[in-house]
């Protein structure tokens, strides 16, 4: 590995872990900024402060400017326990959706899910505005919320139901001009090597964090979640990419943002 150092933004989001935490073991030259929302994330690789990031995979669609890391994000088969529709009312009740605004993905993901699957044209609205019937939660906040009063609704399980392809939350995303790509992925490769090793370790580490049982992160970071993207995987983001084109929610060409780094 060369002497160049890395800034590599992430979000502290056990999900992240497995891809992130283990970076400076990886390459001793790199740097972990830890973010505190997804959807910036992309802004701090497009403005050079940080050389990569995990990004969520709207923003990769929509920014020409980034490339992915080929083989590697954040993925769920069927549930995924940490990006969540929770109901105040019974669905069918439901006519106005708070958006979360850590994850534009997560939102974009929610709007054709009540569209096309649960057959509810309701607005995804930013949080704050009003008392919503329900709401997009993510993350860790997700993960430790009561269940809401109405229930919960798993967005990768519905995605799956809909299409019988997994779904994929955040890719590592780097800049085509970035002289260094192949050095980062090389990194980013290695450093999730690390944390699937450590997955034991990081779940309890985990768990302990935010008041969850041991096994029930265990479960999420090795069951709910994985690491890889294959063959099911592109086919899932390229078709995210043309419905969210042909419901209007982005206005770039799937082929603009999924060609992955070769």
């Amino acid at each position: 590995m060369d002497s160049t150092h890395y800034d590599i933004a992430a979000t502290p989001y056990a999900n992240s872990m497995p891809l992130a935490q283990f970076i400076p073991q990886a390459c001793p030259q790199a740097t972990v900024l830890w973010g505190t929302a997804p959807a910036q994330l992309a802004e701090r690789v497009l403005q050079g402060t940080a050389d990569a990031g995990l990004v969520p995979v709207i923003e990769l669609l929509t920014r020409p400017e980034l490339t992915m890391v080929e083989g590697v994000g954040i993925c769920a088969r069927r549930q995924v326990l940490s990006v969540l529709l929770k109901c105040r009312v019974p669905l069918a009740q439901v006519r106005c959706v708070a958006a979360d605004p850590a994850s534009r993905t997560s939102n974009a993901l929610a709007r054709l899910l009540l569209r096309r699957h649960l057959k509810r044209d309701v607005p995804v609205v930013p949080a704050g505005n009003g008392k919503p019937d329900a709401a997009v939660v993510i993350g860790d906040r997700a993960l430790t919320a009561p269940p809401a009063p109405a229930g919960d609704y798993d967005l990768a399980e519905l995605w799956w139901r809909m299409t019988g392809l997994p779904f994929v939350f955040a890719v590592w995303a780097i800049r085509r001009d970035h002289p260094f790509r192949s050095e980062l992925t090389t990194i980013l490769l290695a450093a999730r090597r690390l944390g699937m090793d450590a997955v034991e370790q990081i779940a309890g580490e985990q768990a302990r964090k935010l008041g969850l049982d041991a096994a029930f992160c265990r479960h999420y970071l090795t069951k709910a979640i994985h690491y890889e993207i294959g063959d099911e995987e592109q086919r899932a983001i390229t078709l995210f990419s043309r419905l969210l084109v042909e419901d209007g929610l982005i206005a770039l060409p799937a082929a603009m943002g999924t060609e992955v780094q070769q």
